[in-house]
C-alpha cells in the first residue's frame, strides 16, 4: 500500500473521533498582522497620492497628455540628452502616451539651469506665451517645493469626447459651445488636455544624480500635474519625487507608487477629477506589487 494512502487510512479515523471543540480553528494572529499591514500601507499610499496630487478647480477633471510627446533637453551633453529622452519615451510608451518621431516638434522641455527659481518672473516676462494658460495661482503654485525644480504644463479644454468647443454669439459677444457625440448629468462635460510641459532643474543640484533617476524624476513632473515631495518621509512610501531631498535616500528610478499613479492617471477617464486618484492608485499599487514584489521598487 503506498505510504501517502496508509497514512491517510490512519488520520482519517482519528479526525472523525475528535470532539467537535477540538476540530474548531482559532483566529491566526500572522493573518491580523497581515491585514493590518496592507491597512496601514493603504493609508500611507493615499497619504502620499493626497500630498502630490495638485487639486484642480472644482469644474474641471484631471488634466493628462492625449496627443503625442515630443521631448527636448537642453542644457546637458548631446549624448546625455539622448539617453534622458529614451528613458522618459519608454516611460510614455508604458502609459500609453504616443511618442513623435524623427523632426517632431518638441512640446516637453527639460532645461537644466542656474538659478531657475530666481528668474522664473523674468522668465516670464520674457516669453509669456510659455505661462499664457496659467492662471495666477498656478502660476505661484510653480515657486512651491524644494527649489531645485519648477515644472508647469500648457493645457487646453475640448468637449469630454475631445471636440473643439464651437462658439456663437450673443449680443455680439463670443460664447463657447460645447457640442460633443454624447452627454450625461452624472459627468464632468469637458478634458483638460496637456499640450506641453516644462521642468526646469537646477544644474547645481545635478551632481550625485544619475541620467535614470533625473529621467524619471523629469517623466513624473511631466506626464502628471503634481508637486514634489518630501519623498515618503512622513508616509515611509518610496518614490523618486524624493530625488532632490537631501534628508532622503532616493530611489534608483520610478519606483512602485510613481508606476502606480501614473499608470492610474492615464486609465482613468478624461472626466475624472483628482478625487478618484486616490482610489485608483491603491488598486494600482496592489496590482504592481504583486507583479514586482514587496521591495516598494522595481
Amino acid at each position: 500500500m503506498p505510504c501517502k494512502t496508509y497514512a491517510a487510512l490512519i488520520v482519517s479515523p482519528l479526525l472523525v473521533s475528535m470532539p467537535l471543540a477540538a476540530q474548531e480553528t482559532t483566529p491566526d494572529p500572522i493573518d491580523d498582522i497581515v491585514v493590518e499591514g496592507v491597512r496601514e500601507r493603504e493609508q500611507a499610499v493615499e497619504t502620499m497620492t493626497r500630498a502630490i496630487t495638485r487639486r484642480a478647480r472644482y469644474d474641471k477633471p484631471i488634466s493628462k497628455f492625449y496627443s503625442q510627446v515630443c521631448f527636448g533637453v537642453m542644457g546637458m551633453k548631446a549624448d546625455y540628452a539622448r539617453t534622458l529622452i529614451a528613458r522618459m519615451e519608454e516611460t510614455a510608451r508604458e502609459i500609453d502616451v504616443s511618442v513623435g518621431g524623427d523632426g517632431c516638434l518638441v512640446n516637453v522641455l527639460v532645461a537644466f539651469v542656474r538659478d531657475g527659481a530666481k528668474n522664473l518672473d523674468d522668465l516670464r516676462e520674457a516669453e509669456p506665451k510659455l505661462f499664457a494658460t496659467l492662471r495666477d495661482y498656478e502660476y505661484e503654485r510653480i515657486k512651491l517645493g524644494n527649489g531645485a525644480v519648477q515644472a508647469w504644463h500648457g493645457t487646453h479644454v475640448k468637449g469630454k469626447d475631445g471636440r473643439e468647443f464651437t462658439s456663437y454669439k450673443i449680443n455680439n459677444i463670443e460664447v463657447p459651445l460645447n457640442s460633443q457625440y454624447s452627454s450625461s448629468r452624472l459627468t464632468n462635460q469637458v478634458r483638460v488636455e496637456m499640450t506641453g510641459a516644462i521642468i526646469v532643474i537646477d544644474s547645481e543640484r545635478v551632481p550625485g544624480k544619475t541620467l535614470q533617476q533625473l529621467a524619471d524624476y523629469a517623466a513624473m513632473r511631466t506626464f502628471v500635474s503634481i508637486n514634489d515631495t518630501t519623498g515618503g518621509g512622513v508616509t515611509g512610501i518610496p518614490t523618486i519625487l524624493s530625488l532632490f531631498d537631501d534628508d532622503l535616500e532616493a530611489p534608483e528610478g520610478l519606483t512602485i507608487f510613481d508606476r502606480a499613479y501614473l499608470e492610474a492617471v492615464y486609465r482613468l477617464p478624461a472626466t475624472a477629477d483628482d478625487a478618484q486618484i486616490r482610489d485608483a492608485t491603491w488598486t494600482m499599487y496592489r496590482r504592481l506589487e504583486r507583479s514586482f514584489g514587496e521591495s516598494g521598487a522595481d
